[in-house]
């Protein structure tokens, strides 16, 4: 139904400067060609706006029919094509749906199959086919009360389904928008507040240097000025012979930096603490007070070859976060965050791209930030500035054929 002040006058704003056409009531008799019975339904066209309100009969007359037509089209019934019907059976005891004839592409990437060979859909899976008319989900006949055989609407099943096996509105929301955009998004294996020892990292050494030459050895054997520890007192660069500026660059780098390159704590345990959530005290044997972020979603690319058995590793992992609920979290929890990912190095081929090195870092999730039904995603990276020795980049001098542009500003050569 209308509101209440969608059926009186609308007095124009006297004086008004800013306005937003987006808010302006729109045409919807366009919409009537949705509520008509045709074979061949097309897609309507935008209507008009009027921007003035100058309380006419007519105006008044052409903004009924307008709010008339979207009420129709609103009404229109959503039916399910026979061809493509597919029926789920809801079991309350384990929160699932089950499904006995898989029909369609959806379950490729969707469900999982049991012991008899039935799919089952876990709540957001059940929610989102329902939700695009794919599914038609019914109470189970047993006999045993007045909701046996009674198919779900979309407004009970948003009701029931939202809360069981820890599905929440910030986490349908996020799983609904990345199906939407064609991504296979599956449940991450700490999905659940009690399975945060689940994000087990596997163990890892620190990296073995690269191999050289013969004649890149003999050179900074040679050469180059081994790296010495800052002199307690007087200049840090002091009277010498330097043979680059990178000697001298290596002398003025005094602060140190964090290498996200190392293996964490966690990587290079061998005992049980491994197995421990990222950020639990060994010594008192207690959890952390903070409350612990996890992945809630490993996100795959659309591709051809992809196998619910066999998915491989994730393209993202994406952590929600009610923003209504908790604040942005702080350097501890996403320092737990990413020390519960594998360790992922910038890939060959970017060791001249600074900028892309730093963007990919070491170790990468996507935080997805939910306010209100508005998702905004922020992609968190374990870079390693100070690995980047810009002094050591070697510039492009001259233009072809090795001579230097001249031009206006660059002197006559005197």
């Amino acid at each position: 139904m209308a509101d209440m002040d969608e059926d009186g006058p609308m007095p124009a704003a006297a004086g008004a400067v800013d306005s937003d056409l987006t808010e302006e009531t729109q045409d919807f008799r366009f919409l009537t060609n949705l509520s008509q019975t045709t074979d061949h339904p097309t897609l309507p066209r935008r209507g008009e706006k009027d921007f003035e309100p100058h309380g006419s009969s007519s105006q008044q007359d052409t903004l009924a029919a307008s709010r008339a037509a979207m009420h129709d089209a609103l009404s229109y019934p959503r039916v399910h094509a026979p061809k493509s019907n597919i029926i789920g059976i809801f079991d309350s005891t384990s929160g699932e749906t089950v499904i006995e004839n898989q029909k369609g592409q959806h379950f490729r990437t969707m469900g999982k199959a049991d012991f008899e060979g039935k799919m089952r859909l876990l709540p957001e899976e059940t929610l989102y086919l329902l939700e695009r008319g794919n599914l038609d989900v019914r109470w189970p006949s047993r006999g045993e009360g007045n909701l046996d055989g009674l198919p779900f609407s979309l407004q009970s099943a948003y009701t029931y389904l939202l809360g069981l096996l820890d599905l929440t509105l910030e986490r349908y929301t996020v799983y609904a928008g990345l199906k939407r955009s064609g991504y296979v998004v599956q449940r991450g294996p700490t999905w659940y507040q009690g399975d945060l020892d689940k994000d087990v990292v596997d163990p890892r050494g620190p990296e073995a240097p690269k191999r050289e030459s013969v004649y890149a050895w003999m050179y900074k054997l040679l050469f180059e000025t081994k790296p010495q520890p800052p002199p307690p007192l007087g200049p840090l660069v002091g009277p010498g012979l330097y043979r680059s500026y990178n000697d001298i660059y290596r002398l003025l780098s005094i602060v140190p930096y964090y290498d996200p390159a190392l293996p964490t704590a966690r990587e290079t345990s061998k005992t049980a603490d491994r197995f421990k959530p990222v950020g639990w005290d060994s010594e008192s044997g207690e959890p952390p007070g903070l409350p612990q972020l996890r992945p809630s979603f490993y996100v795959w690319k659309p591709r051809p070859d992809f196998k619910k058995s066999s998915p491989g590793p994730p393209d993202f992992r994406i952590a929600v976060v009610n923003a209504r609920e908790t604040d942005f979290p702080i350097l501890e929890q996403l320092d737990g965050l990413l020390e519960s990912v594998p360790y992922d190095p910038p890939p060959k081929g970017m060791e001249k791209q600074t900028y892309q090195k730093l963007k990919h870092g070491y170790r990468n999730i996507i935080l997805a930030i939910v306010d209100q039904g508005v998702v905004s995603y922020i992609r968190l990276a374990d870079a390693g500035f100070g690995k980047e020795m810009l002094y050591e980049r070697q510039s492009r001098v001259g233009g072809k054929r090795g001579r230097a542009r001249g031009g206006r500003g660059w002197g006559r050569g005197r």
